[in-house]
């Protein structure tokens, strides 16, 4: 983690990225489990049902300054 600012996210890009990857792979699924036909719909429902576990599961077990992390 960079010395510049210890409250700051310096691993974004590759959990977004990360992220990215993941919706696109289930999105299909995600869609049809919801009954959602509009596949921008279908990202925001995803996002709002697990956004919350791709970052606690990225953040704490993928990314590797999360031992100096206090976000």
């Amino acid at each position: 983690m960079s010395k510049n600012n210890i409250n700051q996210c310096n691993e974004l890009e590759n959990l977004l990225k990360t992220e990215k990857y993941i919706i696109k792979k289930h999105i299909d699924e995600h869609k049809w489990f919801k009954h959602i036909k509009d596949k921008e719909e279908g990202i925001i429902d995803f996002i709002n049902e697990y956004g919350w576990l791709m970052k606690e599961m990225y953040c704490k077990y993928v990314c590797k300054e999360n031992k100096q992390c206090f976000i």
